[in-house]
């Protein structure tokens, strides 16, 4: 193994930033991966506000690539493997200058290796991740990783949450396609971009590529299937992030969709990811809240157009005079107008504590077994879908894959008001669970700004959602956490495409009519 200190940089190639790219940026974060590169091939705007909304706090950055029309799959996916290792190039060599900055006398050298996955593959190691680079000796050109290929798991729909957590069937050690590895690379081994002509073998030769255990790596070989994944694997989710048929047709679908053997994913290693979940998640509200205010302006001034065209409409003088009668037109400033608008002025409605006890009698905790504080939840008549959850001593906690930012969580709840009873979303972890809202006798722990009322008739527009920020000036991000769960369908897919940091933060969308709930 080589004497230096080994960094790690991912390379995740996209083509659309969906509700999946957190998470895979957060596995692979709490994993102690040292830099992310996203390689965006299509969705620009959209993973450009992702990352950059989280690039100034973590080691993430965005490459766009511009493609010719017409790619074959092979040629796309080699010119997206130069850039990603042109740009990580460019990304090592700038830590090494943040190194050679910093105040210690002699920096630890650094032994930089790259791995490029797609974004429906996840690596995971047996145990850690230094581990994986165990057995390397300073010849070995790369690592050897093989695929594990997930199914569906019966879910016909992607439930809300991490897909590592709710996806956790996989095809057998048989399964051929197991055979396929990524290659966990040496930087320094790889040719230049230009001259790389092999996106998966990526030009190295054969007897200097080993497999986890240290063993040669020979492709044509047959291996054992208990051979397969010792020391880690990359988890595939094709059947889980397909989009549809034109990226998955059915008979791809019909193969890859195996289900035969479980492995649960280790809850320490799902609390660890969790908790910086929730850190990567209070920057990501941040980032939003920034994001809409700087929209609050633009909406403002439509409003203050629509109204100066309405006036105009209107047959009215600006001076009028009946015999002794007379007037003149007295038009309000805009900020008078808007005082009357019910987002921009909403108004405080009453509200109470709970707590929520299950059938067996029990109150419900955080996840994490050093958590033993019963949640205290705040809800309101008005808004009777939202609750949010916090704790007496304002700890931060864990509940599912749930975003649990500043010490609270807000949720979008099932409530069934003749028995006061309800269910928690499918991202908790809970919503096998009902329960019961007990009155509490403790004043809430937070002052909340007044949520807006709706104004579509299945919920709050993203028009009343800026009028109201443009009221609230002084907005703690947790406050615009609970209004987003208020948007309307439609509202929320728009904010989707408007804030697509934001996508934790909203309601699931709505199901359709022939799946249970």
């Amino acid at each position: 193994m080589s004497a230096r200190r080994p960094r790690l940089t991912c390379a995740v190639l996209i083509r659309q930033a969906d509700r999946h790219l957190m998470g895979w940026l957060t596995w692979h974060l709490a994993l102690g991966v040292d830099h992310i590169a996203v390689i965006d091939s299509g969705t620009c705007d959209r993973a450009r506000q992702i990352v950059q909304g989280l690039g100034r706090n973590w080691p993430v950055s965005w490459h766009p690539v511009e493609l010719q029309d017409g790619l074959e799959p092979e040629a796309r996916r080699l010119e997206l493997t130069r850039h990603a290792v042109d740009h990580v190039r460019q990304v090592t060599q700038a830590l090494d200058g943040a190194d050679d900055e910093d105040m210690s006398p002699e920096p630890e050298p650094a032994d930089d290796w790259l791995l490029i996955l797609d974004a429906d593959e996840y690596l995971v190691p047996e145990y850690n991740l230094s581990d994986m680079f165990q057995g390397t000796p300073e010849d070995t050109a790369a690592v050897a990783i093989h695929w594990r290929i997930y199914g569906a798991a019966g879910h016909l729909s992607p439930p809300p949450g991490h897909i590592l957590a709710h996806h956790t069937w996989h095809a057998p050690p048989s399964f051929t396609d197991h055979k396929f590895v990524r290659l966990l690379a040496r930087l320094e081994h790889l040719p230049e971009a230009s001259g790389l002509t092999d996106p998966l073998g990526l030009n190295l030769p054969a007897d200097r590529i080993r497999r986890l255990d240290g063993s040669p790596y020979q492709p044509s070989a047959d291996i054992s299937p208990t051979e397969l994944w010792i020391g880690g694997s990359i988890q595939h989710y094709v059947c889980a992030q397909a989009h549809g048929e034109d990226e998955l047709p059915a008979p791809l679908r019909a193969h890859y969709d195996r289900n035969e053997q479980m492995k649960v994913m280790s809850l320490d290693r799902l609390w660890d990811m969790r908790r910086l979940a929730n850190q990567i998640q209070e920057q990501a509200l941040q980032a939003g809240l920034a994001r809409l205010r700087g929209l609050v302006a633009q909406q403002v001034e439509e409003i203050r157009l629509h109204w100066e065209k309405q006036e105009a409409d209107l047959p009215i003088g600006n001076h009028v005079q009946h015999g002794t009668f007379q007037y003149d037109r007295v038009r309000p400033p805009s900020q008078g107008r808007l005082l009357l608008d019910e987002q921009f002025s909403a108004s405080y409605r009453v509200g109470q504590t709970v707590l929520l006890r299950s059938s067996e009698g029990r109150l419900l905790e955080g996840d994490q077994p050093d958590h033993r504080e019963p949640f205290i939840g705040f809800w309101q008549a008005g808004t009777p879908h939202v609750l949010t959850l916090y704790t007496q001593e304002g700890k931060p906690f864990i509940l599912g894959d749930a975003p649990c930012v500043f010490g609270m969580t807000s949720l979008h709840i099932s409530f069934n008001a003749d028995r006061r009873v309800i269910h928690l979303p499918h991202e908790t972890g809970h919503s096998s669970t009902p329960l019961e809202m007990i009155p509490a006798s403790v004043p809430p722990a937070h002052l909340f700004a007044p949520l807006p009322q709706a104004d579509e008739p299945e919920g709050l527009s993203v028009r009343g959602l800026l009028v109201w920020l443009a009221g609230h000036p002084n907005l703690r991000p947790y406050d615009l956490h609970r209004a987003l769960l208020l948007l309307s369908p439609d509202s929320a897919q728009h904010m989707r495409n408007l804030a697509p940091i934001l996508e934790s933060f909203l309601p699931p969308p709505p199901r359709a009519a022939f799946l249970p709930r």
